[in-house]
Formats: C-alpha cells, structure tokens, sequence
C-alpha cells in the first residue's frame, strides 16, 4: 500500500468513535502508519533490507504485544485507554493486511520464513511507483481513499467544533 494506510486508520476510526472526538480520529491515522516506522531505518541506514522484514512488519510481534498488553487491559488506570488500545491493535492489523495485498508479509514467521502476498506487480516501468501506481491493484488504494473520503464529508461526522468550523 502506498497512499490507503492513513485513510484506512480513518475509516477504521469510525465504529470507535461514537462521542466523533477529533482525538480518537486522529490516533487511528496515527497508527495506521506506525508499522511503516521501518521506513527511517530503510531510507537512512539499509536500504537493501525491506522494511516489511522488521518487527513492526511481523505479525508474531504483534500478537506478543497484544498477549503481553492484554492482563493490563481491565485495570482501572488503563479504562481511559480501551479505545486507543482497540484502535491501536486494530490498525495494526489492517496495516499488515493491506500490505499483504501486494507485498510479501510473513504471517507464520518464525515457523515459516515464506512470505504471502496476493497481487504481485511486475516491474513494467523504469521507477517502481509508476508500476505500482499504473497497475490495476492500486484501484484497491483508491477505493480506500474514495470511502474515506465520502465518510469525512458526510453531515455531522465531527462533534469537535474546531473542525467543523472548516467546513
């Protein structure tokens, strides 16, 4: 996925959040990116290495996290946090599916070192985003971004002011 991650983590935003607070909007586009953190490491140190091989990218990662997390879950502290927990996991894994469409995740890693994607794009054009985005796949992307769109536009999607002053 190259541009649906952050409308995802929109959409994605909408059953949580039935008070429409900008806060719980924005910490889902937040987290539907955080697996890409690979991305610094990628362009700055390695670029030889796909950040899809680093830990955020490894679905055994977060499955530990959520095992790990999860006995704090019905503490009383943390009872402000069940949301950005759910949207947290949840983007998480939207992440990692959206991914799977057309790059090579490893969902049985470290039982299997195979990777599983459903579309492969052939390196048609000289620089891969043209071959990405020319490709028929990406109308998946666009569709995300359309239903993300639609939803914001929608009457009445934002209870905080601020925001709906812009409209």
């Amino acid at each position: 996925m190259l541009i649906a991650h952050i409308p995802a983590g929109y959409i994605i935003s909408k059953p949580f959040n039935k008070d429409k607070k900008l806060s719980i909007t924005l910490s889902s586009m937040i987290f539907s990116i955080l697996p890409d953190l690979g991305l610094i490491y990628f362009y700055f140190f390695d670029s030889t290495i796909s950040h899809r091989t680093f830990f955020p990218h490894l679905p055994i990662v977060m499955l530990i996290a959520f095992m790990i997390t999860f006995p704090f879950y019905h503490l009383k502290f943390f009872e402000k946090f069940r949301i950005y927990y759910w949207l947290f996991f949840a983007n998480w894994f939207i992440h990692l599916v959206l991914d799977t469409i057309t790059e090579r995740i490893f969902w049985m890693y470290p039982f299997s070192e195979h990777g599983f994607m459903l579309i492969e794009i052939p390196a048609v054009y000289d620089h891969w985003i043209t071959s990405f985005v020319l490709h028929w796949s990406f109308a998946l992307e666009i569709a995300i971004v359309v239903v993300a769109i639609v939803l914001l536009l929608r009457k009445g999607h934002m209870k905080d002011k601020k925001l709906r002053s812009y409209r």
